[in-house]
C-alpha cells in the first residue's frame, strides 16, 4: 500500500512538474511572441486593448480569485456541520469545495499574467514565478505568490486524499488557512485599491466571516471532544 502511495505519488509530481515546465514554455513563447512581434500590435488593436487594460484585468481577477478563496475557505469549514451533512451529498460537498479551490487558482493566475502585459510595472515571467523579485512592492506581492503555491497544492491535494490517508490530508488542508491569510495581506498592502472604503469593506467583512466561522468550529469541535470526554468518565463509574 504505501510503495503503491510512493509510486502515485512520484507519477503525479512528475507530471506536476512537466505540465507545469510546458506551461512555461508555451507562456514563455507567447510573451515573446506578443512583445517581439507585430503579432502583440495587431491583437491589441483587434481587441480595442489599451495601456491600462491588463491593470484592469489584474485588478478584476484578483478581486474575483479573492472572493472565490473566501467562498471555497467557507464552504470548506461549512462542510463539517450538520446543515451540509443532512442536505448535500458528501461527495458533491467535497467536489464544490475543490471546484471553487480550482477556479480560484486559475482567476488568481489571471491575475498575476495580466502583469505581463502592463507597461508601467515591467513584469517577467520569473518576477510572477519567484517570490520577492518583483518591480512592485516585491515583498507583498511575493506573499501572494506564496498563497498561490499554497492555494495550488490544496486543490491539487484531493487528488492524492487516497493514498495520503484522511488525517494527512486534513493537516495539508490546514494551510488552506495561511494561504487565506496571505491573500488577505497581499491584496491590503500590495492592492492599488486598498484604500477605497469599499475594497477594505469587503476584505474586512471577508476576513471576519472566516475568522468567525473557524472560531465557532473551533468551539463546536472542542465542545465535542468534552462531552465525549464526560460521557467516557460516566460510564467508567
Amino acid at each position: 500500500m504505501v510503495k503503491k502511495w510512493f509510486q502515485q505519488s512520484a507519477l503525479f509530481f512528475a507530471g506536476t512538474v512537466g505540465g507545469l515546465v510546458g506551461g512555461l514554455l508555451i507562456l514563455g513563447g507567447g510573451y515573446w511572441l506578443w512583445h517581439a512581434t507585430s503579432l502583440g500590435t495587431q491583437a491589441q488593436m483587434l481587441l480595442g486593448f489599451t495601456a491600462k487594460t491588463p491593470w484592469y484585468l489584474s485588478r478584476a481577477s484578483g478581486v474575483v480569485a479573492y472572493l472565490l478563496l473566501t467562498a471555497s475557505t467557507a464552504w470548506g469549514l461549512l462542510l463539517t456541520t450538520k446543515l451540509v451533512k443532512t442536505m448535500v451529498p458528501a461527495p458533491l460537498t467535497l467536489a464544490m469545495h475543490n471546484l471553487l479551490g480550482w477556479l480560484a487558482v486559475i482567476a488568481t493566475t489571471v491575475h498575476a499574467l495580466a502583469l505581463l502585459f502592463d507597461n508601467y510595472y515591467l513584469y517577467t515571467i520569473a518576477n510572477l514565478v519567484i517570490p520577492f523579485t518583483g518591480p512592485y512592492r516585491p515583498g507583498w506581492v511575493g506573499i501572494g505568490i506564496i498563497g498561490l503555491y499554497i492555494m495550488v497544492i490544496t486543490a491539487a491535494s484531493f487528488s492524492w486524499r487516497r493514498w495520503m490517508g484522511q488525517q494527512w490530508w486534513r493537516r495539508l488542508h490546514y494551510t488552506t488557512y495561511l494561504a487565506y491569510g496571505l491573500a488577505t495581506l497581499h491584496g491590503l498592502m500590495a492592492g492599488t485599491d486598498s484604500g477605497d472604503w469599499g475594497m477594505q469593506a469587503m476584505f474586512g467583512a471577508s476576513a471576519l466571516m472566516i475568522l468567525g466561522m473557524t472560531s465557532h468550529r473551533i468551539w463546536v469541535t472542542t465542545n465535542s471532544e468534552r462531552v465525549k470526554h464526560i460521557f467516557f468518565e460516566l460510564q467508567q463509574h
